[in-house]
């Protein structure tokens, strides 16, 4: 082809010239419309841009002759428009480098069914609507996502000029609320394609009479869709300044491009048409939170969008701004005041990394975590991200060194229930084991917290061990998972835990037939070092044990809330592995009916006391452990006066720094102080020899 022309445009022909390249009998050639000009390493770039706007590509020879040329349509994304038996097709699914199919969404076929209405909240569902006036046998059709799941319909009819709506439970695939994609097949021939931009709760988007895509405040699945239509959603506000530290007497624009109208508030509260509305700039004196959203007509209004500017302080660690309506938290009404129940509120969080910059930001539902904790004036805090709210889950490294960055939920804790208020017992303990054993545990990251622009002190940042903990950090579909805390599954069911503690129960573990079997269902080295932590730490708090399996995998177990852990320094080594009687509340019968059964095993034995030995010269090495607490407590120590100011006359041990820094010390003896006895009486801890 060197020598060939290619052109987006009719009058220059001659824009592109092709270098010397080969295109072999019967096979193709790729490439990319990138404006980049370049054949590198067989990758051949144009020196223009193809785009939407582009309305032709022609093809000529060396002599300018034409060779061939394509009327281009308008396409959307993740869209081709491809030649089959003569005629040209869009494509949902690409064939580059092979030859073109029958599979392209047949505009020339009169669509019989199509896809009608879709919603996420409060029913996450679609609608096939019936376009003739003849009952439709859907034998032969099929719906699929874009991540190639399909759901077949053979059983399926729809009356004429009638409606079929299909929860995603009966589809075996979720309908994502942005950048979703659906397929609806008739004999592996594409006859409709949907996509889904932008959803949020009560919203749906469908067809209205003359076919265009449109929104619906209305959602009408199963009948015919509303008459009041919308065109899209408001641009959302845009922030002159994004948060953070800023001076007193600063100024903050607001704007959008659109031509909407802003409005906003400065308490927290989620603002409406009703709330103040934007006429110029905002001058920030104090630590504000704006909120804002935008209106147009034609419209749905704007997500809304929050930005928190704290004057006059600036924090060593990364700061959460948590806002809301103050009767949400506060008051006759408050979660925070009546911290027993089990209310949720509507919250807004954004999150600023220690220097000040924003982080990420989302509408999430809120409630109070913890036990006996509750009763602590501050509060641990659970946010969860809802697809009522347009989104599900959130991709932002809060966390540091970690190998996966969604999270549909995260945990503000208090410091639970820390013995010696050093507010780090919890995170130390588990930053000790990273990257040392394999086990299921919360990382842990220090934040100051504002509420409503008010500071709220230090907190524990965590992960949420739940199902979705499990589906991000392995990559296996939460669905598969029986997730189950103490004897309650969270997720799925307890029939397969119940039934291997059956078996456990009915079987000698000492059997290496026996033993071989459970060690397809366990993983056993997990358990193992998941009861040497609690064992080594001597954990006895109560109901904290969670467990879980996914459909083909093993069972594993997690490891949280270790406060109440270095109380009993004389707590023997050998519970609750291998004695009946133990002083901690922790361990659910039918765990400790597990691991005692399977010590009996010469196998398990082995495998437990030399992982113990191991981590003895490694892990819990005193110097190692002390080290590591220094670290947490320096990265909190130049907050600690402002956290003791705001909440030290709570806590009788944490009412001045040396009182705090005196904890400090003190856990680090206990630390010492139960690795010399862990050490000194290993031989009559587990019956062992010289």
């Amino acid at each position: 082809l060197e020598g060939f022309y290619l052109s987006d445009r009719e009058y220059n022909v001659t824009k592109y010239q092709f270098p010397k390249v080969e295109i072999k009998k019967g096979e193709y050639l790729f490439l990319y419309a990138s404006g980049l000009n370049k054949y590198d390493n067989g990758e051949l770039h144009t020196n223009f841009k193809l785009n939407n706007n582009d309305g032709v590509l022609i093809l000529s020879d060396y002599n300018k002759s034409l060779i061939d040329k394509v009327e281009i349509r308008e396409l959307e994304s993740n869209t081709s428009y491809g030649l089959y038996n003569d005629k040209w097709h869009i494509y949902y699914q690409t064939s580059f480098g092979s030859a073109n199919k029958n599979n392209f969404a047949t505009g020339e076929i009169a669509k019989n069914v199509v896809i009608n209405e879709v919603s996420i909240y409060p029913k996450e569902a679609l609608e096939l609507k019936n376009m003739s006036d003849k009952d439709i046998d859907l034998r032969g059709y099929y719906l699929s996502d874009k991540s190639g799941k399909k759901y077949d319909l053979k059983n399926k009819t729809i009356k004429k000029d009638g409606y079929l709506v299909l929860s995603s439970g009966t589809l075996g695939f979720n309908i994502n609320n942005s950048n979703e994609e659906l397929f609806l097949y008739q004999n592996d021939v594409l006859i409709d394609y949907f996509s889904v931009k932008k959803l949020t709760g009560n919203i749906s988007t469908g067809l209205d009479e003359n076919g265009n895509k449109v929104y619906y405040k209305n959602i009408t699945l199963g009948s015919k869709n509303a008459s009041n239509v919308y065109n899209g959603f408001s641009m959302t506000p845009v922030f002159s300044i994004d948060g953070g530290y800023v001076e007193s007497g600063s100024k903050i624009s607001l704007s959008t491009s659109d031509g909407s109208t802003i409005y906003y508030t400065t308490n927290g509260s989620f603002p409406s048409n009703k709330s103040s509305k934007y006429n110029g700039p905002i001058e920030i004196k104090k630590n504000t939170v704006i909120k804002a959203i935008s209106y147009k007509d034609g419209y749905i209004e704007s997500d809304v969008v929050s930005r928190t500017f704290i004057v006059g302080r600036h924090h060593d660690v990364a700061f959460i701004s948590l806002s809301t309506n103050s009767d949400n938290l506060f008051g006759s009404r408050g979660i925070i005041t009546n911290y027993n129940g089990n209310g949720i509120r509507k919250v807004q969080m954004e999150f600023y990394e220690s220097g000040g910059s924003f982080g990420t930001s989302f509408t999430g539902d809120m409630k109070l975590s913890g036990m006996d904790s509750r009763r602590e004036p501050q509060k641990s805090m659970s946010l969860y991200l809802r697809k009522k709210y347009g989104q599900k889950d959130v991709t932002y490294p809060f966390f540091h060194d970690m190998e996966y960055n969604t999270y549909s939920s995260i945990l503000l804790r208090n410091a639970g229930e820390d013995p010696k208020n050093v507010r780090i017992m919890d995170g130390a303990l588990t930053r000790i084991l990273k990257g040392e054993m394999d086990i299921d545990m919360q990382e842990y990251r220090p934040v100051v917290v504002y509420i409503n622009g008010t500071y709220y002190g230090l907190y524990n940042l965590r992960e949420k061990l739940n199902a979705d903990y499990v589906e991000s950090k392995f990559g296996v579909d939460k669905n598969t998972v029986d997730f189950i805390k103490y004897s309650t599954a969270l997720h799925g069911s307890t029939k397969n835990y119940n039934s291997l503690v059956n078996y456990i129960k009915s079987h000698n573990c000492a059997n290496s037939d026996v033993y071989n079997y459970l060690k397809t269902q366990i993983d056993m080295q997990e358990l193992i070092n998941y009861w040497i932590v609690e064992s080594f730490y001597g954990n006895t708090d109560l109901g904290n044990i969670r467990y879980w399996k996914a459909k083909d995998g093993k069972w594993r177990w997690m490891l949280y809330d270790l406060d109440w852990s270095l109380w009993n320094m004389g707590l023997n080594m050998g519970y609750p592995t291998r004695f009946g009687g133990t002083p901690a509340a922790t361990y659910l019968n039918s765990s400790l009916v597990i691991v005692r059964n399977l010590y009996k095993n010469k196998e398990f034995k082995d495998l437990y006391l030399s992982s113990l030995a191991k981590y003895l010269k490694t892990t819990f090495k005193p110097d190692r452990m002390k080290k590591i607490v220094d670290e947490l407590a320096k990265e909190i120590e130049n907050e600690m006066p402002y956290h003791i100011k705001k909440w030290g006359g709570s806590y009788p041990s944490l009412r001045s720094m040396s009182g705090w820094k005196n904890n400090v010390s003190s856990l680090k003896n206990s630390l010492t102080n139960r690795y010399n006895r862990v050490v000194n009486n290993l031989k009559s801890y587990f019956n062992l020899s010289n």
